[in-house]
């Protein structure tokens, strides 16, 4: 019970019905409280430096009415009415007079037709993330267990030029290959998740993990695990998925 616990505190968006040792019962978010929990998650990305003042975007999927932060508003200063829905073909269902959905909304759409069962979709320039983005390196290491076990690694997609369907070209490669969190090369960094919130921590968490990384690299370099250590981490990975 302590674990069920520990996720209804970890992602405040849950409304529980009933707790069982085994799963949880959650209801359907309002429209107010998808809207709500767009603006938390975008106000910590902005307040952590995730994003800068035109960067980054957060979608909501809510059974085919896709919720995301408009075009060339500051992430700080969301208020609930500037949030669009449009459908799963990016046509618009609601926006208020002098806003736009994001440039990105395209890249977010794929992500849903690739996974359906996501929910949310978190798209930030966090400077380490993004720095391995533009150096078109994947995340990735052989001497830190919480990375190999959260992650495994934080591929890279190909380049494609923003706010075209180019920018998701590559996106089938990871998605379907089990990963939630990717780089785009030369520009930043994508989570999935089964809500905003785990989204959000998705994306968080990669970039301390970046950060981690390449500070390692600055005072030495990393020292790799053992083989046998490193199939044991990756088979922890494997038991945490099945979850």
């Amino acid at each position: 019970m302590s674990a069920i616990i520990d996720q209804v505190t970890r992602y405040p968006d849950v409304k529980i019905k009933k707790l069982s040792k085994r799963f949880l019962i959650m209801h359907k978010l309002s429209d107010k409280e998808i809207r709500e929990n767009i603006l938390e998650v975008s106000n910590l990305m902005y307040q952590k430096g995730m994003v800068n003042a035109y960067e980054g975007n957060v979608s909501y999927n809510d059974e085919g009415r896709i919720y995301i932060t408009p075009s060339q508003v500051c992430k700080g200063y969301l208020k609930s009415e500037m949030i669009i829905v449009t459908d799963i073909s990016g046509n618009i269902l609601e926006a208020e007079s002098g806003y736009a959905p994001s440039s990105e909304l395209k890249m977010h759409l794929e992500c849903y037709r690739l996974r359906e069962e996501t929910k949310a979709v978190v798209h930030s320039h966090s400077p380490y993330a993004t720095a391995h983005a533009l150096a078109n390196k994947p995340i990735s290491s052989k001497a830190y267990p919480e990375m190999i076990v959260i992650f495994n690694e934080i591929p890279l997609v190909k380049y494609g030029r923003p706010s075209t369907e180019e920018i998701y070209a590559g996106f089938a490669d990871v998605i379907n290959n089990d990963f939630d969190v990717f780089l785009i090369a030369n520009h930043g960094i994508i989570s999935m998740g089964d809500d905003l919130f785990d989204a959000f921590f998705k994306n968080e968490a990669a970039e301390n993990t970046a950060r981690i990384l390449t500070i390692t690299e600055l005072i030495g370099g990393e020292k790799a695990l053992s083989a046998k250590e490193l199939e044991a981490l990756h088979m922890m990975r494997k038991e945490h998925r099945k979850r």
